[in-house]
């Protein structure tokens, strides 16, 4: 009987040290849990009978990227239970959870992403960062012969959507920024090409820009990008090659439908040519002298234009790299690479000034014949105050024994003026564009266009509509270009005149 008092009585005493206390009166709780974070890393200071508090709540984006993340369970699943990897009940049953399939032996080690919208929709997570942005183009357009049309079809019109374009693009740790760009619009360029060209590209055995290689792929632009700081950054890939301005901006900032003649006429000259300049290569930028105002690319690319068979099996490929290069200097306010008005502010000046040169040799190997040596340059000047714009820029070609015996030079010329009624939704736009040739290729002759535009901004340039109305005119030895993109089909007699009226559509999320 004693013994079995005694037994319950070290039974009372062990439940009653186990339980919770009152506190004294001159008694208080262990000090809380300090964390000193520093670069990234945790340090705690906590005492070994302290009772930890729990931390405020914050957003996702304010997570340290040491905290644990409990995955949620998939539809149908049993929950993962909570648990104590530091205990071997915890361990045990991390154990069962994974061998039935609840979930992970190891919890995962990056944060919940958070979704955001910042001129794209967005995830965040711990050093990782994505984006992705569409665009839609849905546009009528008529191409409206003044004089003899080219039988058949006669007057050109129809609806189309020339651009449905998908783009992923993002930041990586350490210090990585990636790009990928998909088009799935009925541009219709490479049927264009050949029926325009004869299938010139086909039946030359070279690639480059005498001879464009027609290949108008979903895949656009995909690259990825060491950025090493203001002072250099390199980008590798299928990349946009350095140009003209207006060949710099995307479509979905322009203050036209689609470019000019003259910025056509220009990025035909050169690889890689759809919508813009791209072509397999690498790309250097930065600041010069560390100045954010002074801004300098780089790129040695293929030269072959983005072709999709790469250089090494192909048997029509030169080894000659083409070169381009562009500095772009904000002697005023900066503008960026954009038209319109719709971010300046009142009583305040904005300009831009930029060079730009490409070169390319092109042989063929085997034996090593040339095809030709094509240097293109320019320069170009965007003003801005309140709602007022200016976009204005002249090139130079400099062709030389293209196919062996044919010299060429011609001068494109762009200006651009636009007005935003500040306040209201409403903008006018006017262009004054030309090429002039003389050469052995191209001929002598001048064809120029003067266009007006209007635009309404439903919400900036992400929701637009867009009216404009082209007039067409060439001189007896003139031509016209083939652009798909921009509409201008290729087919005009010397002398003739046409009108180019097109309506668009554009949502840019």
């Amino acid at each position: 009987m004693r013994t079995g008092i005694l037994i319950v009585l070290a039974l009372v005493g062990a439940w009653a040290s186990s339980s919770p206390r009152a506190l004294a009166k001159d008694e208080t709780l262990p000090p809380p849990r300090v964390i000193k974070r520093s670069r990234g890393q945790v340090q705690p200071t906590l005492p070994s009978t302290a009772r930890p508090t729990p931390l405020p709540p914050v957003s996702p984006s304010q997570l340290p990227p040491w905290q644990p993340v409990v995955p949620q369970p998939a539809r149908g699943t049993l929950p993962v239970r909570p648990s104590d990897p530091l205990t071997q009940r915890g361990i045990q049953q991390r154990v069962d959870d994974y061998l039935r399939g609840d979930g992970p032996l190891i919890a995962p080690t990056s944060l919940p992403g958070a979704a955001s919208y910042e001129q794209g929709f967005g995830l965040r997570t711990a050093g990782f960062r994505l984006k992705l942005n569409l665009i839609l183009q849905a546009r009528y357009e008529a191409f409206l012969y003044d004089g003899t049309a080219p039988a058949p079809g006669g007057d050109l019109s129809g609806f189309s959507l020339p651009r449905a374009v998908l783009r992923l693009s993002g930041t990586s740790e350490p210090n990585f920024r990636y790009f990928l760009e998909l088009d799935f619009g009925n541009n219709g360029g490479k049927q264009a090409w050949r029926t325009f060209r004869g299938c010139l590209g086909c039946k030359n055995a070279n690639l480059g820009p005498d001879s464009q290689n027609e290949e108008f792929d979903v895949l656009r632009e995909a690259w990825i990008e060491w950025r090493g700081g203001n002072m250099l950054n390199a980008r590798a890939g299928l990349l946009r090659t350095p140009a003209s301005r207006q060949l710099m901006v995307q479509p979905e900032l322009q203050q036209f439908a689609d470019i000019s003649l003259a910025s056509a006429w220009t990025g035909l000259g050169m690889p890689g040519y759809t919508d813009r300049n791209r072509d397999y290569g690498v790309l250097l930028h930065g600041f010069v002298a560390g100045r954010p105002d002074l801004v300098w690319l780089f790129s040695v690319t293929n030269g072959d234009g983005g072709d999709s068979v790469r250089n090494v099996i192909d048997q029509r490929s030169s080894d000659n790299l083409a070169y381009a290069a562009r500095v772009n200097w904000a002697f005023l306010d900066p503008i960026g690479y954009q038209e319109g008005a719709l971010r300046q502010l009142t009583n305040r000046w904005y300009g831009e000034l930029g060079v730009w040169g490409m070169y390319y040799a092109d042989r063929v190997d085997g034996p090593h014949t040339g095809v030709g040596d094509y240097l293109r340059y320019g320069v170009d000047l965007a003003l801005g105050y309140g709602g007022l714009s200016l976009t204005g820029g002249v090139s130079f070609t400099d062709d030389s024994d293209v196919l062996g015996v044919n010299d060429d030079e011609s001068t494109a010329w762009l200006a651009q003026v636009g007005y935003h009624f500040l306040g209201t939704a409403w903008e006018l736009a006017a262009r004054w564009s030309g090429v002039d040739t003389s050469g052995d290729l191209s001929g002598n002759g001048t064809v120029q266009e003067v266009g007006l535009g209007l635009n309404y901004y439903l919400n900036g340039h992400g929701s637009k509509l867009q009216l404009d109305a082209t007039y067409i005119d060439t001189d007896a030895g003139g031509f016209l270009i083939l652009d798909p993109y921009a509409a201008y089909p290729g087919n005009i007699a010397s002398g003739d005149s046409a009108w180019l009226v097109r309506f668009q559509w554009q949502l840019a999320l």
